[in-house]
């Protein structure tokens, strides 16, 4: 482990290094301090990051059984004090143990070779300093989310990443589409966030406390607890609390509630609609944050908070279903898409549906590894997109590209490397294979064994991911065939090119380029060129990673586990997932399990060839026949149709009856209008009175004392 000071520049370096770059351009007017600062920074603080997990993986002994470590045995750095209030405390701390460490070196590895990839891809962009600047914001808060040692600094790095994402997203403010689409991730997270922040508090409700340790290990351990307005103490497993009229176990509704912020900030289904949209920002953004980070806290928490969904079967099986619906749902949808990043976008949905469903039959181990190996893949398929994008002269329209490996041969090979590492490439029970097949197949292999004992969805997890895998390879082969192979004459004539024939209004937006007001006339621009080495070298970097993480890292973080997560991942005692493998792999009769995958991608590869390479323009035909399962995918199954409809319009139409009538009419009427308005109209009448004429008053004067007399004459009993 690195000393605390090193420990402390990873973590806080980002933030010092944005708060120099956010102030370098007024005070220098260049943008050179901001880059090479922020650069610098982050790159070094992942090879900190990398040399830190790479000594603990090497120090690692697998002889000894950890599973039952504690997990506030992590260690932990205090900053400083923040909140301590009778029983409610909450400290600026650094929690360094296995999850910290893997999350740390994705985070900052890939923020660092993001970085680094930006100097080349924003190269024309004069506003350089503040986008270099929101990157090492994310980063910052993105690390502040994974050391915390307790739920509020976690709540404050989430966020704190949704408001960099929603910096990022719209960094190129002057465009209509990435304002609506930093908007709609911002507040398709508020939905999700919402109910993270009430699954914090009925944790406090129930154990008093928001720090990880003490609320885990009552869990682990059924302690004893008091939750507020309760007489009695009952076991933490136990505690049963009315919620809308039912009674609920506690630990299922803070499942639940944490999931749903999970959900949002991961992208799962419902929840989904912004990932695809959040391609308006510049494909490094959808590296970083879509790819590599900011999606992934979802299943960092659910596998950080592991204990609570061992004993809440109900919300982890909500967690099952909803990851293998939406590894399923993304596939579908990415087979239609037409724009190379909302491919790789929707695929990102796919994936983390692996992670989610992984984690939601128990195998912790699997969806952090799988993590951990998407990052470099996916965050090479993106980077490898960009430099297609940036050098097709920003045509990011699959239908008008075509050819490109000729003159991008670099690019061509490592987006080949990411296609073959996302569609898990490898040879069953051998150590052949590229990341995603180590990762990948480990989860579904952790979904069958599930299965067989008995955990609820894991047979829909499994299938769901055999049918996932077959779909994956079916589009991420699409992708390589319409973007660099077939003549560049078709690229050249527009929309002739292979491919679906019509663009949906949804994908008719600016295309990702250095807000050039010409972005749509630039398919007849010039020849395409291969990007420049500072492009070209992180792509390198994450290809290495992409080939080798899942052989050098599948012992240990998959098939030692007990030994690397040293109880940082909790399993019940009847949670047998990921050793019921092994017993898997002696029984002959389930041999196919471990063959199916690579057996579904062989095929998807085979008809994605037969269709986008063999048989040119038969998916143009395809696409021209409008067959309703087509529209239904390129229409992305018409989610954003389906809330426009119900929610948006509801929404708009209910903010409208309050404010209008509501507000307008009822409260300000009948209030503060109402009585200034009454005041002005008496005010009115009372001055049209002083006329100034002397027989006008006489006659007032007069008038009073007839009808006080008058009151006063009745009152008195009248005469005599």
């Amino acid at each position: 482990m690195l000393s605390d000071f090193l420990l402390i520049f990873i973590v806080l370096g980002p933030g010092l290094a944005a708060l120099i770059g956010g102030l370098s351009k007024p005070l220098t007017g260049r943008d050179g301090l901001a880059m090479i600062v922020t650069t610098g920074t982050v790159g070094l603080a992942g090879i900190l990051s990398l040399v830190q997990l790479f000594t603990y993986v090497a120090g690692l002994g697998y002889g000894g059984d950890h599973s039952e470590a504690a997990h506030h045995g992590a260690h932990i750095i205090h900053l400083m004090n923040w909140v301590d209030v009778g029983g409610f405390k909450a400290d600026w701390t650094i929690r360094v143990d296995a999850m910290s460490m893997v999350m740390m070196a994705v985070i900052t590895s890939v923020s660092g070779l993001v970085h680094l990839y930006s100097w080349g891809y924003m190269s024309e962009d004069p506003h350089r300093a503040r986008f270099f600047t929101y990157l090492s914001l994310f980063t910052f808060t993105m690390l502040m989310l994974v050391v915390a040692d307790n739920f509020l600094q976690l709540f404050f790095g989430w966020e704190g990443v949704g408001l960099a994402s929603y910096l990022l997203i719209g960094f190129w403010y002057q465009k209509p589409a990435p304002n609506d689409a930093a908007i709609k991730a911002f507040v398709t997270n508020r939905v999700g966030d919402f109910g993270l922040a009430l699954g914090i508090m009925a944790v406090f409700f129930l154990f008093g406390s928001i720090e990880f340790a003490p609320v885990l290990e009552a869990i682990r351990e059924n302690a004893m607890v008091t939750p507020f307005a309760f007489a009695e103490a009952a076991p933490a497993r136990d505690v049963a609390i009315e919620f809308l009229g039912y009674n609920v176990r506690a630990l299922e509704l803070i499942g639940v509630l944490l999931f749903i912020g999970a959900m949002g900030k991961s992208a799962q289904l419902f929840l989904h609609v912004w990932l695809p949209d959040a391609m308006e920002g510049p494909t490094p953004v959808s590296a970083l944050i879509h790819a590599a980070t900011m999606v992934t806290a979802g299943v960092y928490l659910v596998c950080l908070i592991s204990p609570i969904y061992e004993y809440a079967p109900g919300a982890a099986a909500m967690v099952t279903v909803v990851g293998a619906l939406t590894a399923l749902f993304a596939a579908t949808v990415g087979m239609a898409q037409n724009d190379i990043k909302r491919v790789i976008a929707y695929s990102t949905c796919s994936q983390l549906g692996y992670m989610f469903f992984a984690a939601g039959v128990g195998a912790y181990e699997a969806a952090m590894f799988h993590l951990f190996t998407h990052a470099f893949f996916k965050a090479l398929l993106f980077l490898g997109a960009g430099s297609v994008i940036h050098g097709n002269h920003h045509e990011q329209d699959m239908r008008n590209l075509g050819g490109v490996w000729r003159y991008q041969k670099f690019t061509y090979g490592a987006m080949l490397i990411g296609t073959i590492a996302i569609i898990g490439l490898g040879i069953p029970h051998t150590s052949f294979g590229f990341a995603g097949f180590f990762s990948k197949d480990g989860i579904i292999e952790s979904a069958f064994s599930a299965s067989q004992q008995g955990v609820p969805f894991a047979s829909l997890a499994f299938w769901a991911g055999i049918g996932a895998a077959l779909l994956t390879s079916f589009y991420s082969w699409r992708l390589i065939y319409m973007t660099f192979h077939g003549p560049r004459a078709e690229a050249d004539a527009g929309h002739a090119h292979d491919g679906d024939a019509v663009v949906h209004a949804d994908d008719d937006h600016s295309h990702d380029g250095h807000n050039h007001d010409d972005d749509h006339d630039h398919a007849h621009g010039g020849e395409p060129h291969e990007s420049p080495l500072v492009m070209l070298v992180p792509l390198a970097l994450l290809s290495v990673g992409a080939i080798f993480a899942g052989l050098y890292f599948y012992d240990p973080m998959f098939h030692h586990g007990d030994a690397f997560w040293a109880g940082a991942l909790y399993h019940a005692a009847d949670n047998n997932v990921i050793h019921g493998i092994e017993d898997i792999k002696h029984d002959h009769a389930f041999e196919w399990v471990f063959w199916a995958p690579l057996v579904v991608t062989v095929i998807g590869f085979l008809i994605a060839t037969f269709t986008y390479f063999f048989n040119r323009g038969f998916g143009k035909r395809i696409a021209d026949g409008r067959g309703p399962l087509h529209l239904l995918f390129e229409n992305k199954w018409y989610f954003d149709e389906i809330y426009e409809v119900t929610i948006v319009r509801l929404t708009r139409w209910l903010g409208d009856v309050f404010w209008k009538i509501g507000d307008i009419k009822l409260i300000n009427g009948l209030g503060p209008d109402g009585v200034s308005n009454l005041t002005k109209w008496g005010a009115r009448r009372i001055s049209a009175m002083h006329s100034g004429y002397l027989y006008h008053y006489a006659f007032v004067i007069i008038g009073a004392a007839i009808l006080f007399g008058g009151v006063l004459f009745i009152r008195n009993g009248g005469v005599g």
